[in-house]
């Protein structure tokens, strides 16, 4: 017995294979999956990242922050802006650009923000 495919199976099959297709990772989930190393360097200070482009959002919990002293903060700030240089050229390697972090609070205010180019 063969099979004839009319236009709307052929539509249904295409539906079905697109469906179960893998998603592509977005570049926030890249993102983040690379910058995750400091969340385990920076443990209860760090809490998660959202990119957006060249930028990249560092959330931090305030209290913790303000636990540590002031070398470790600069510390932990410029070891997040040269992970995020390193993460942004990783998907970009032929690419120049004005990379910005912001380290926000939970409630998304600034609580400084750094930049450099690649």
């Amino acid at each position: 017995m063969s099979m004839v495919w009319t236009g709307r199976g052929a539509a249904v099959l295409l539906l079905a294979l697109v469906a179960c297709a893998p998603a592509k990772p977005s570049q926030n989930d890249i993102a983040a999956a690379a910058l995750a190393p400091l969340k385990a360097r920076y443990p209860n200070v760090i809490m998660g990242f959202d990119v957006h482009g060249t930028s990249v959002n560092v959330s931090i919990d305030l209290q913790a922050l303000d636990s540590m002293d002031e070398d470790k903060e600069d510390a932990m700030d410029a070891d997040a802006l040269r992970t995020w240089a390193k993460t942004w050229h990783a998907e970009h390697p032929k690419s120049h650009a004005k990379l910005t972090m912001h380290i926000i609070d939970f409630r998304g205010n600034q609580v400084t923000q750094a930049s450099i180019s690649v």
